[in-house]
């Protein structure tokens, strides 16, 4: 894939979000939950590979200091081996990724992490992770 594609590929993302952002598609959802998307373009220059992926993931922060986090990956378009879209994702149950991140102050977090794929039914690692900030 040369530059030129690389850059329409990023721009019809941005227009994508863009839109998808100006018609408010997001459900009237309570104040301590959140739908946060994240649309994401890759290119990888020495090996020539483009990955587009969205990331949609539901939080929940109505537990003081605790934010709790539900989510997926999918890939919208692929060259990685063989090309794929969006439309290979429905082929197979997603991989759904938990998350706990406990603020115990304004500089110092502790997070817990896990992934389950629901094709394998298995459970992937459990990752801890403290976070000083400064």
């Amino acid at each position: 894939m040369n530059f030129f594609k690389l850059a329409a590929l990023v721009a019809f993302t941005f227009g994508f979000a863009h839109t998808v952002n100006a018609a408010d598609l997001t459900p009237e959802l309570p104040s301590d939950f959140a739908l946060n998307t994240e649309v994401k373009a890759t290119y990888l220059v020495d090996a020539s590979t483009t990955v587009a992926t969205i990331n949609p993931e539901l939080s929940y922060t109505g537990l003081g200091s605790l934010k709790l986090t539900a989510g997926t990956t999918l890939n919208l378009w692929e060259n990685v081996g063989t090309t794929s879209n969006i439309m290979d994702e429905f082929k197979h149950l997603p991989v759904l990724e938990f998350g706990a991140k406990y603020a115990l102050s304004s500089n110092l977090d502790l997070e817990a992490l896990v992934n389950y794929d629901l094709e394998a039914e298995q459970r992937g690692d459990v990752s801890l992770v403290a976070t000083f900030s400064f």
